[in-house]
């Protein structure tokens, strides 16, 4: 599917094209790559990049021009100029414009036609209209709605954790049941979706009128613990290596109850409330200290069996996801 930043790059290079037509300008294709680079995933990153740009150009085209004037026509004059051009953006620490102010100074040392001036102001009013467009086109053409779409790939992640853990606990339960291995990539994937994302509504300006601390709670918190899931069902999947099978029925019956009691927990990411998850939360405690005590007093094995130790590591893991539910449920910090 073709992204909304494809369609608004070519638009914006349609406009910058069109107006500096209208304007006679002598060279659109410089307007069209400045609105081509200008145009970012986020607002922000548009006019972050486009004042880089900005500066990157201005200072090219002040020396470009200081150094066209003294009529050397010479490569070690042009390599001198490019050396004075790039001191200047490191004094000013103006490192990410360095690119395009070499570029800028290059094409009017080595290309230069007509007047000096002329053609450094032109390329100034150039880059402008390029940049001025391409924030435009991005900030009222399809704008970015990035907190919409983490949320989205948040509920997918929940979704696909949820999935997994149910069918990495049942391998434990029943030896036909394998996982899939593109299951878990594509939790992993989800997931580093998720990551992006966040990423980008770090960088959107209302995230950051809202606060730090109110961004950590309702993005960098949650795919924490989402990613501390991730990890309690690769562990069960890593058990079910060592895991050894007949169980006894009894071990058989508390372990589909550990199971059902903290999937039924997990679940409630997806549409919590906060009675249901309160009871689900205690039950699932319960079960697991029932089941916890009952093979710590297994002397004889008859419970147990030969997986005492994988079994309750087993809990443990159990342990840390159901508190990493609680957490995405803030039923505790």
């Amino acid at each position: 599917m073709i992204g909304w930043r494809i369609i608004k790059t070519g638009i914006a290079v349609a406009l910058c094209i069109w107006i500096a037509q209208l304007l006679k300008f002598e060279y659109p294709f410089y307007s069209a790559i400045a609105a081509v680079i200008a145009m970012q995933a986020t607002i922000e990153g548009s006019l972050k990049t486009g004042v880089h740009r900005m500066k990157g150009t201005i200072v090219g085209a002040v020396t470009g021009y200081a150094f066209a004037l003294v009529a050397v026509r010479s490569p070690w004059w042009t390599g001198l100029g490019l050396i004075v051009t790039m001191t200047i953006l490191k004094f000013m620490k103006w490192y990410e414009a360095m690119s395009i102010a070499s570029v800028v100074f290059i094409a009017i040392s080595v290309n230069l036609t007509g007047k000096p001036l002329d053609y450094a102001v032109n390329r100034i009013i150039d880059t402008a209209l390029g940049i001025i467009v391409a924030y435009l086109v991005n900030r009222w053409v399809f704008p970015p709605r990035y907190h919409k779409e983490t949320e989205k790939s948040f509920q997918d992640a929940r979704h696909h954790v949820i999935r997994l853990y149910q069918i990495a606990f049942r391998t434990l339960l029943d030896v036909r049941v394998k996982v899939e291995g593109k299951e878990v990539t594509k939790l992993k994937q989800n997931l580093e979706e998720a990551q992006a994302f966040v990423a980008l509504v770090q960088k959107d300006p209302a995230s950051k009128k809202s606060g730090e601390v109110r961004f950590h709670e309702r993005y960098v918190n949650p795919l924490t613990r989402l990613d501390q899931m991730r990890i309690t069902v690769e562990q069960m999947i890593h058990l079910r290596q060592v895991w050894q099978f007949p169980i006894s029925s009894k071990l058989h019956t508390d372990l589909v109850q550990v199971l059902n009691r903290s999937y039924s927990f997990l679940s409630l990411i997806t549409n919590p409330t906060e009675y249901s998850a309160i009871g689900a939360y205690e039950e699932t405690h319960e079960i697991l200290g029932k089941v916890r005590i009952r093979v710590i007093k297994d002397r004889d094995g008859t419970y147990c069996g030969p997986n005492k130790q994988y079994i309750l590591e087993l809990l443990d893991w159990i342990e840390k996801l159901i508190e990493a539910t609680s957490g995405c449920l803030r039923l505790c910090p």
